[in-house]
């Protein structure tokens, strides 16, 4: 009988959280994306699942410590029936064991990877090829991603005779009990690769560091992905591989703010280009424009140029650029400049005072009704 104490390294008495915590140390030692191709670390870590599943479960440990191997009662999924003997059993490995040995030992699509690529802002907005190298298991030439050497093929189990799964038959005083489990020797699969491929070791891919060329299209913005078909993990047992998705990072440009299509960008004027009005160039991803600035600006006021934003992304046309005025109040003042803007002053409060006066005129002349 197996011992599932001894496989998560627990006593018979430990409770249910000694039990997970066990549990959970082994499956992160032995888990399959940290010891890739190591067919040993993969049956362990089968193992550590089958125990967890019983003994997991206050209800299946105690059928277990009672009864032995999945507590006597296995589900249907499992292979067995309880009270039902030899015949039933059988009849149901027929149906549902191999069909099981097939789907394992199936050829299965590869795992899809993950890549960042960071581009400028003047990049989104033309568009650009770049290459990465993306580190990833290919399907090994040798065998075809089989992970048997040239010449050879896969042997039968001689643990369980190609049925991937073991069974147990218990007789007691309350009738015939069958179980069945996987087979710890093929994993399932009811085959061995007795003659693995020597170039992967039997695992049917090597690694490898994959240029591909990516197409980034104009448009496109900080954080899309870009889906490359066919260059991810390769698959098992011959089957396809998995994708490659590209994450675009569009790093900050030096004057210009993006906002979806449109972008903004902070145009700075003097006191006195504001107030007298003035021609500044000002920056745009193709190039600089001219931009009048009418006397009298204030310091917020936005302008627009149509058609200076960035490409919608798969369709036509572009957003707009948007330019906000940053009136600039000069700090240090020299002698001169500080009479010049003392007698501007003066000139305003008086031209403030006449305004005053005329209005108090306008309003006694008005007709009284």
């Amino acid at each position: 009988m197996k011992d599932y104490y001894a496989v998560l390294g627990v006593s018979r008495h430990a409770d249910q959280e000694e039990i997970k915590r066990a549990y959970r140390r082994l499956a992160r030692r032995y888990h399959p994306d940290v010891n890739r191709g190591d067919r040993e670390a993969a049956e362990r870590f089968k193992e550590i699942n089958e125990a967890y599943e019983v003994l997991g479960d206050p209800a299946k440990r105690r059928r277990y410590d009672l009864y032995g191997e999945s507590g006597g009662i296995p589900s249907v999924f499992e292979g067995g029936f309880e009270g039902f003997g030899d015949p039933f059993s059988d009849l149901f490995n027929l149906f549902f064991g191999r069909g099981r040995t097939r789907a394992a030992h199936a050829p299965r699509r590869g795992s899809d990877l993950v890549t960042v690529v960071e581009i400028s802002l003047e990049e989104a907005y033309r568009g650009v090829k770049r290459v990465v190298e993306v580190p990833r298991r290919q399907t090994c030439d040798s065998c075809g991603g089989t992970g048997v050497e040239s010449g050879y093929a896969m042997d039968l189990c001689p643990e369980c005779g190609g049925e991937g799964r073991i069974t147990h038959t218990r007789r007691s005083a309350f009738g015939t009990f069958t179980s069945s489990t996987t087979c710890r020797r093929c994993g399932g699969m009811g085959e061995i690769n007795t003659h693995p491929c020597t170039r992967c070791g039997g695992g049917g891919a090597v690694e490898s560091l994959d240029p591909v060329e990516v197409e980034i299209p104009a448009g496109i913005d900080d954080g899309d992905r870009i889906r490359v078909p066919g260059r991810g993990e390769a698959g098992y047992m011959g089957g396809p591989p998995g994708d490659l998705y590209v994450e675009v990072r569009v790093s900050e440009h030096e004057f210009l703010e993006r906002d979806g299509h449109d972008l903004r960008a902070v145009v700075e004027l003097s006191m006195a280009e504001a107030a007298l009005g003035t021609v500044v160039e000002v920056p745009t991803l193709e190039g600089t424009e001219r931009l009048t600035i009418p006397a009298g600006s204030q310091p917020g006021q936005v302008f627009r140029l149509p058609g200076k934003g960035m490409p919608r992304l798969h369709s036509r046309g572009k957003g707009d650029l948007y330019l906000v005025l940053d009136v600039q109040v000069p700090r240090d003042l020299t002698a001169e400049q500080r009479r010049l803007l003392e007698e501007f002053q003066r000139l305003e409060a008086e031209k403030r005072r006449g305004q005053g006066w005329r209005e108090r005129l306008r309003k006694a002349m008005r007709p009284q009704h």
